[in-house]
């Protein structure tokens, strides 16, 4: 997971439990809320023995928290 949160930052991951996983986690958006809150749109490539997906999420962080969780 990207710790910046700034759109274009990157990070590369390799699974520890499952072997021919790896990726990398995009920041692509941030926003934030009238109340304060953070939010960022994570973009995931996931591959998985040399298939690629990608995946979106949601990710936001209220006022005063260090740490962004996952959103419907």
């Amino acid at each position: 997971m990207t710790r910046s949160g700034e759109p274009g930052a990157s990070a590369q991951w390799t699974s520890e439990t499952r072997p021919g996983v790896s990726g990398s986690s995009t920041a692509t958006a941030k926003t934030e809320t009238a109340d304060g809150t953070s939010c960022m749109t994570i973009t995931d490539i996931a591959i998985v023995d040399g298939e690629e997906t990608r995946v979106s999420k949601r990710m936001c962080k209220a006022p005063g928290e260090s740490r962004y969780i996952v959103v419907a």
